[in-house]
């Protein structure tokens, strides 16, 4: 009973990194600079689990700064490269598409990067054992 207990809050609480990523991703890509973009994902990521799986969220991000802040830097130049085709004379619009399709690929890796951190967490967390009971 305990055993599907778990299973059943890490799957919701995937459900809810999912609906929180797809929003956390565009308003951290709107700009930010690459520490700030890492505290607000840090920020919104953490703030719908407990303490414990925060603190670990915490702890699996600063150990993979360097894969972020790469992840964070793949979206921002695909965003200037959609930017500028955009803006082309004479406009393109296979250019587009393609720089478009690139924002979206660099996106999507973002977030699972983002998912992998809080599954590894989540794992983590479970991994231990329960305190006082």
């Amino acid at each position: 009973m305990k055993r599907s207990w778990i299973l059943a809050a890490t799957l919701g609480l995937l459900a809810v990194s999912l609906a929180v990523n797809f929003f956390l991703v565009g308003y951290a890509m709107h700009g930010l600079r690459q520490g700030a973009a890492a505290r607000v994902l840090l920020s919104e990521i953490a703030s719908s689990y407990p303490p414990e799986v925060r603190k670990e969220f915490r702890d699996v991000l600063r150990g993979n700064r360097a894969r972020t802040f790469q992840a964070l830097r793949d979206l921002r130049s695909a965003r200037a490269n959609l930017a500028a085709a955009q803006t082309a004379k004479p406009f393109d619009e296979v250019a587009v598409k393609d720089a478009m399709g690139t924002v979206r690929s660099a996106t999507t890796n973002l977030q699972a990067t983002m998912q992998d951190y809080l599954l590894t967490a989540l794992k983590n967390v479970n991994a231990k054992p329960a305190v006082g009971g």
